[in-house]
């Protein structure tokens, strides 16, 4: 099953009884939010985007760096984000809550 981004907002339309262009126009709004706290990192601060409780997005800014080899390849900064789930929220989806 894939669910995308439209079957999400028309899901979520349909379960609270709520227009899918106002749920649309939270999700463009939450996206334009979230992608302007990653991008203000910097270097002296760990960025971490708490999306719901056990999925996170966190955020780290690495510095330029040279690598010296046969040529000297300068790699850029950049910011490097990776998706978190909790051990709780995992185990939470297989059921691990309920066989105790």
């Amino acid at each position: 099953m894939i669910m995308t981004q439209e079957k999400l907002v028309n899901q979520i339309a349909d379960r609270t009884d709520i227009n899918p262009a106002t749920v649309r126009k939270m999700f463009d709004t939450a996206e334009e939010l979230i992608f302007d706290c990653l991008s203000a990192t910097t270097p002296s601060e760990h960025t971490v985007i708490k999306l719901m409780d056990g999925f996170s997005l966190e955020c780290q800014y690495i510095p330029e760096k040279k690598i010296h080899t046969y040529d000297t390849i300068v790699c850029k900064p950049k910011i490097w984000v990776k998706p978190k789930i909790t051990r709780y929220y995992n185990r939470k989806l297989n059921g691990y809550f309920d066989k105790c």
